[in-house]
């Protein structure tokens, strides 16, 4: 029994007092959002009754959370430990904390998420998920691989904190010493899945990777050049034709 009348409370041998400073709780709990409870349970007088969680604290593999950007993880972890905080108070700070994150994330972010360091990067989401979107999309498995091969060598290939492959199709073509129907197959395939944005200029198509999945450079400047690529390609400067 949780539900308590204040004559009960007070044969119990609760003061006026108690059931003040327990109202006081309650206001705090609504304040913040969070579960309010009777004032026999916050005066100890009565256990709390068992409820069904609609939110419960989510348990995450590890190659669920390696899914999810950094700020993500962050504030996933904020948020369930903050369904978790008896205090009003903390539970607040942890939602507030985990907001910021989720703020970070959207500002950051495109898709991939980059785990390196050093000066070249190759984010293991970003491999993991084109890997599975050739495998999906190819017509044969030689496809796929071939397709991945030719990935390897355009991100060999990036400019110095350049988002853009320093190589063209022909150049691809030599390099690997494939045929041009192979090369546009392989190109195709990888745009088709969203590995790469190709952009015609001139006579060229000029191959450009997201740096969040590729990225060569000094590592203080990904941010920069993750912007800089949003701007250029995803918001309007590169189409492919």
């Amino acid at each position: 029994m949780t539900r308590l009348s204040f004559r009960e409370l007070r044969e119990l041998g609760i003061s006026n007092e108690d059931i003040a400073a327990a109202k006081v709780t309650q206001a705090a709990q609504r304040r913040v959002g969070a579960p309010v409870q009777s004032i026999g349970v916050i005066v100890g007088a009565a256990q709390p009754r068992q409820r069904h969680n609609p939110n419960p604290p989510i348990s995450l593999t590890e190659k669920a959370m390696r899914k999810r950007g950094i700020y993500d993880q962050a504030a996933l972890l904020l948020d369930q430990q903050a369904l978790q905080e008896s205090s009003p108070e903390r539970a607040m700070q942890a939602r507030k904390a985990a907001q910021a994150a989720k703020e970070l994330s959207s500002t950051q972010q495109l898709e991939f998420d980059f785990f390196g360091g050093g000066n070249v990067s190759i984010a293991f989401q970003y491999q993991d998920a084109v890997t599975e979107r050739l495998f999906e999309s190819a017509k044969t498995t030689a496809q796929a691989y071939h397709a991945q091969a030719v990935l390897w060598q355009i991100c060999r290939n990036l400019g110095w904190q350049s988002y853009e492959c320093t190589k063209t199709a022909a150049d691809l073509c030599e390099t690997m010493r494939t045929d041009k129907a192979q090369m546009a197959r392989a190109l195709d395939l990888l745009e088709k899945v969203g590995a790469i944005h190709r952009d015609k200029r001139g006579r060229v198509k000029v191959i450009t990777v997201t740096p969040e999945g590729a990225f060569r450079g000094n590592v203080n400047n990904h941010a920069k050049a993750v912007e800089r690529f949003r701007l250029d390609v995803i918001d309007g400067g590169l189409s492919p034709e």
